[in-house]
This record gives C-alpha cells, structure tokens and sequence, in this order.
C-alpha cells in the first residue's frame, strides 16, 4: 500500500501564513471603519414620538423629534398607525419637514376606548413607537378655545359689501335648518362620526327671533324635543315640524301654538315612518317638495358597494304619513341637501363621491333631477366619467348610461345643505343661484372646502362658480379648521344664516351696497 508522506510545516510558512491572517484583518478593519465613515455620525432613531387624538376632526396627531443636521438624508421615512392592533395606515416620506420636532396629521375613525399605536421609522438605524387610548367625548360643543361671541370673524374672507355675524350659538351641534311661514327657525342636530352611537342622544331647537334684532337671546331660542337619534333632517309643513332622525321620521304637530303656550318644554312626537338602521351615511336629510310629497336622502350604508336593499343611496319620496314611498332617484351616494329650483320645481341636489381613490377624485357634485327615476352613478361610476375600479372595472363598462353630474365641486369638499336663493338683499347675480355649504374634507392631505359657494345658472343650466365665504380654513395656521358650515337658509330679509356644527352656532350673512 502506497503512502503519502507530509511533510512538516517549517517554521518560515506558518510565519508567512501568519502575516498573511494578520494583513486579511487589517484590510477587514480599515473596510469597516470607512463603511462607518459613510454613515451620518448622528444616525439614530427618533428619540420621542408623542400622540394626539382629535375627536372634532377624526384625525391623529403624531408628533416626532427626531434631531438631525440633514433633513433630506437622515429622516423618519415612514409612519404606520394600528387601531386595536390592526394596521389602518402607512405613510412613506422621502425627507423630514424640520430637523427637529414635527407632526403628522392623519385621518383615523376612533371611539372610545380604542388603542391607536403610531410607530415612526428612521431611514438608517431604528424606530420608536407610542400608544394612546381614545378617551370619551364629552357631548358639547367642540369650539375653537374661544366661546362663540369670540370666534374670530374677521378670518372669514367675504366679498365688498358682505358682512357675517352671530345669529345664534349655544346649539349643540347645529346641522340642518327649516324655517315656518312665520320665521320660526327649527335646528336639527347631529353627533360628530365617532359618537354617532351615543346613547345620550341630542336635541331639536327652534329659535323665534321677537324682537327682530337678527340676534337669538336666550328666551328666544327653545328645545322641542332631547335624547333623539342623530336628529339631523328638519322640515315644516302645515304648521307640524318634521324631524328625521337615523332610524325614524317623527312630527311634532301644532308646533308654533305650543311653542307659544307652553315655552318651549319637550314635546311627544308622532311616528311618522320607521327607517332602516346604520350609522355610516344613516344621518338623515328631509324636504318636501312642490308636490307636497315628503323627500328623503337614503345614503348609502357604505364607501363604497353593490347593495341589494333598493333604498340604500336613493332619494325616495312619500305622502306626508308616511305612506306610498318610492324611489326618486338612485345611484346617490350621501346627499345632505337638496331643495327644488321655484322657477322650474326641478330638484337639485348635492352627493358627496366615494373616498379613497386619491386626493383629487373623484369630485364632489350638484346634480339636477327634472324627472323621477333616473340613475346618477353610485356606485359603479363617479363624477359622471370615472369606472370604479373594483364594481366598474368590466373593460366594456363605461358611464354613458349614468347621469353626470350638473356641477363638478371639488374633490372632497363635502358639499352638504343648499338652497335656491331667492331674496332681494344679494347682488344680482346671485339671483337664482344655488347657495351652498361645503362642510370640508376629512381625510385629503391637502385640506379643501370650509366654506360657502354659489352656483350660478342660466337657461337652467349650471355655468359658473363663487365663493361667498370662506376662512374656516386658516392657512396662515397650518390649515387649522375652526368652523364648518353644514346647512344655509335665506330668511325674510334676504340675508343668509349658515349652521356650523363645530362651533354649535348660526352665521346671518348679509349685503349692503353701503
């Protein structure tokens, strides 16, 4: 057997080896010093992340500080955010706004008693996270820091000649707006979203301004009825005050002459027509019509979805006993408002579009409605010509059988009450127009609305648009909102009153060539 012989290392080659290992480290060494040196010397993860939830606007303050010399090179490149463990939103950033302490706004639906955990990303070494558990909202009024006698006005941008003012406050969350052939002015109300299931319930005021002062003292404003569900659609008609609430419509009969008699203590309603139940879209809007028919906006009880239930986003009409309801229109999302133009009898009415395709679609819309039974799109098409992309997505699929849209109003504006205006007090070319409140977006980066609009028309047709007030919306305050307007009403005078559930207060908007 052949064997092969080794043999032994002589003390030169394992001194060689030697060398060779020593010299492999150091190059190793000196590799890893310059990789170091490619690193900022502050890298690190933020060092405190802070949270705030907003009930008012259903938005989550996160609040960074994360100190570093270059924003644009060493910064928190994402944000995620959990509810209840849950990720409900990411958001990626390619630099930081300072290089110290920042926050980040974010829309976030919470109730009470939900965890939100908010955990920030430094793009080279680590994270840091923080949890906050929403607390119970009080029920009053979510104001500015300010009472409303000291809201500041003077932020409100109007054109020559106008002038706003306080025409009522101290009602809590003042939404939809009716007024008698006498000027008895009836405020329904409703919860902020995350409350909306509150089992307190809320009130319906009527207001009687005796001395004609344009203001509501005290003794002038009265509560018809408390502890009612989301009472935000008011409508009056043969001397009875109707009030929808999500789950019902009620009457309040002979309403005035009990005002009158019994100073304003809480009325027994009539049940007029018992509704469907759900919160998402579920606050109702109510109106009667030049038929003398009792119309209703059915939103539908989601963002976005096929529903087999044939009322869920319709307007449907019935006698005012609630008998013989209908489908008026379909394919309409969430309107909030809608009244019928005095020269045609023509319904117009606004619909907010679906969330969630980005900040610019689809947009928010008028719609005119001559006849019954016609189709405005929700939900497989929106803003008249956009296919949604999951229920209209079919490559042969288009919007050509839908009904556009009269007015295009901006992409997440919430477009809520309107009203033709009729009065003698506005400049003539307001004449005719369709007032509007635009509550404002809720989840767009890049806040919009807050304001009231005007649409002007001619020939029945919709042709232009102006802005009557706006300034709710401070941009000198880093988009800071202190108010938002719901509904608007011209009285005898022609002046304008605008609700804003924020503040828990009514704006008279008036006009003097003086």
């Amino acid at each position: 057997m052949n064997r092969v012989m080794h043999k032994p290392k002589t003390l030169g080659a394992e001194a060689m080896a030697f060398c060779k290992a020593k010299a492999f480290g150091a190059i190793l060494l000196i590799l890893l010093v310059q990789l170091l040196l490619l690193l900022p010397a502050e890298a690190h993860p933020p060092s405190q992340v802070s949270l705030n939830y907003d009930s008012a606007n259903q938005s989550l303050q996160v609040t960074t500080t994360h100190t570093v010399s270059n924003p644009s090179g060493h910064y928190v490149f994402k944000v995620d955010v959990l509810k209840n463990g849950e990720m409900v939103l990411t958001k990626e950033y390619t630099s930081q706004p300072t290089g110290s302490t920042f926050t980040y706004d974010y829309p976030v639906n919470a109730t009470a008693g939900d965890v939100l955990k908010a955990t920030a990303y430094c793009s080279i070494a680590g994270s840091r996270s923080a949890e906050i558990t929403v607390g119970d909202v009080a029920l009053k009024v979510m104001q500015a820091e300010e009472e409303a006698s000291d809201l500041p006005l003077e932020k409100v941008r109007l054109p020559p000649g106008f002038k706003i003012e306080i025409y009522a406050e101290n009602l809590t969350y003042a939404r939809s707006l009716a007024i008698s052939p006498n000027g008895t002015l009836f405020v329904g109300t409703r919860l902020p979203f995350e409350t909306l299931d509150s089992p307190n319930g809320l009130a319906v005021y009527a207001i009687v301004d005796k001395n004609q002062n344009h203001y509501a003292e005290e003794n002038e404003i009265f509560t018809v009825a408390e502890g009612l569900n989301n009472p935000n659609g008011v409508a009056f008609r043969d001397g009875s005050l109707y009030v929808a609430e999500i789950d019902r419509i009620i009457r309040f009969e002979d309403i005035e002459s009990r005002l009158a008699e019994d100073g304003g203590k809480p009325f027994e309603p009539v049940t007029v027509k018992e509704l469907p139940q759900y919160l998402l879209h579920g606050w109702r809007y109510i109106g009667f019509g030049p038929d003398g028919k009792l119309y209703l906006a059915m939103g539908a009880a989601c963002n976005v979805c096929q529903h087999n239930d044939e009322l869920n986003g319709t307007i449907v009409r019935m006698n005012p006993d609630g008998s013989d309801m209908e489908v008026f229109a379909k394919g309409v999302r969430n309107s909030v408002g809608f009244d019928w133009d005095p020269a045609t009898s023509e319904m117009w009415f606004t619909d907010n579009g679906r969330d969630l395709l980005g900040n610019d679609v689809p947009s928010d819309e008028l719609n005119h409605a001559p006849v019954a039974g016609l189709d405005f799109g929700f939900p497989t098409c929106h803003s008249g010509s956009i296919p949604d992309p999951d229920l209209g997505s079919n490559e042969n699929y288009t919007c050509n059988q839908k009904v556009p849209p009269a007015w295009m109003l901006g992409p997440h504006v919430a477009p809520l009450g309107m009203r033709f205006y009729s009065g003698s007090m506005l400049p003539e070319e307001y004449q005719g127009s369709i007032i509007i409140a635009e509550h404002g977006s809720w989840n767009r980066d890049k806040p919009i609305g807050y304001r009231v609009a005007a649409v002007l028309l001619k020939n029945n047709t919709a042709v232009g648009q102006q802005i009557i007030a706006e300034g709710w919306l401070d941009s000198s305050a880093n988009d800071t909102v202190w108010g938002r307007p719901v509904d608007v009403l011209s009285i005898d005078d022609g002046s304008l009153l605008v609700s804003d559930d924020l503040n828990g207060v009514i704006y008279r908007i008036s006009y003097s060539q003086n």
